[in-house]
């Protein structure tokens, strides 16, 4: 039997007993300043890997590094994950699926955490600065065909899928995507208001990384955003490690759409959690990872995700955005959860024993993680030598 004490997202205090994987009993107690936060798991909903290895090329890798990378997430009080698949020539993708797919059948714990697959690679803009750091030898024209290909082999779990509206085809594969009940999401992509109008028509419903994964420069008026940032029918992605945008922009997404709408992901790199240095990735890529977590191409501006996991993004909407710590932390879980359709364990009994205790003094302290019933402790911010030893 476990117990913990702090305070919950509402502002209740309660002391919380826990018996193997089960919340047992919660009782209210006297509140006190000096207890931490007692909250619900983060939710990522873009993550495309840690610690040297990216999810796309899981086939191809030793053994046991999802497992490291799961670690990593759940000690950071990730409890809930979008495993992302980048672009990759389409072998490496099978074979990266069919590994997956036997590691999650195996171990509940990572099936548990990895919630679902969001695709974001192959069908996007092949135009340089649209298309990021994606190789644009392995970029292809919309064929759904592939994507239920991918989906057989990771038995069902592919749940959203990115495409570039602009593609000839990208409406039928849309309307496949929404028949084999999929949500959509839009980036990575140049397309005019009426391309962007057809695709929600069409069901699209999500924006990939909005701000990101588009050229540096762009016409003042003729460019995606403005109908992303205003048509309420479509969820944002925001990127909040501090480097893929500014504080300005993120304002004006939280003005422009209501907060139910826009859900802060990690955009977590395959070299998330790695030391500071130079690196070249199975994508073929030069990357560099400066010291204050700056990652990107070697001589370019051009971001190759983020290096911070999902924690950073609730730093930055209280210290950025002056957001209250518990309304931070509830847009970095709650809201993508419910965004994607996720029902998240509360603290309540019966419930699985999932939660984060953490405490706030202008920065973010994770002081143990939940999950389950196992608890996890937090390991330094530059984590890859700590997971050499596991």
């Amino acid at each position: 039997m476990k117990t913990y004490t702090g305070r919950l997202i509402d502002g209740q205090t309660v002391t919380v007993e826990v018996n193997g994987s089960t919340i047992r009993q919660v009782r209210p107690v006297q509140d006190d300043a000096s207890l931490p936060w007692l909250l619900p798991v983060l939710v990522d909903l873009q993550h495309n890997g840690a610690l040297g290895t990216a999810y796309g090329t899981v086939g191809t890798a030793p053994k046991g590094e999802l497992r490291r990378i799961g670690e990593l997430l759940l000690r950071q009080g990730v409890g809930r994950c979008m495993l992302t698949l980048a672009t990759y020539p389409v072998a490496v993708l099978e074979k990266s699926c069919t590994a997956i797919r036997a590691i999650l059948e195996a171990d509940p714990v990572l099936d548990r955490l990895y919630a679902g697959v969001f695709h974001e690679g192959l069908f996007i803009s092949p135009e340089a600065g649209w298309r990021g750091a994606h190789n644009p030898d392995w970029i292809l024209p919309p064929d759904y065909s592939l994507i239920a290909a991918f989906d057989a082999l990771l038995g069902g779990r592919i749940t959203m899928i990115n495409i570039a509206p602009e593609l000839t085809g990208s409406d039928d594969f849309i309307a496949a995507a929404i028949q084999a009940g999929k949500r959509v999401s839009l980036g990575h992509c140049n397309p005019t208001t009426d391309q962007i109008e057809a695709a929600v028509k069409q069901g699209a419903s999500l924006v990939t990384h909005l701000g990101n994964g588009a050229a540096t420069e762009i016409h003042r008026f003729r460019n995606p955003f403005w109908h992303f940032l205003t048509d309420d029918r479509l969820a944002a992605g925001v990127i909040l490690d501090g480097h893929h945008l500014p504080a300005d922009f993120v304002r004006t997404v939280f003005r422009c759409k209501d907060r139910k709408q826009i859900f802060p992901i990690s955009d977590a790199s395959g070299y998330s959690g790695c030391t500071p240095g130079a690196y070249r990735d199975k994508a073929e890529r030069d990357l560099v990872i400066e010291t204050n977590g700056f990652l990107h191409l070697k001589g370019s501006e051009i971001l190759c995700g983020a290096w911070d996991q999902l924690p950073r993004a609730v730093e930055f909407l209280v210290q950025e955005l002056d957001l209250s710590f518990p309304n931070a932390w509830r847009q970095c879980s709650l809201v993508p959860a419910e965004i994607a359709g996720l029902e998240l364990p509360t603290v309540e009994v019966g419930q699985e024993a999932s939660f984060i205790v953490a405490s706030w003094d202008g920065h973010l302290h994770i002081k143990e993680s939940i999950h389950a019933g196992v608890s996890y402790h937090p390991i330094h911010r530059y984590c890859q030598k700590f997971y050499e030893k596991i």
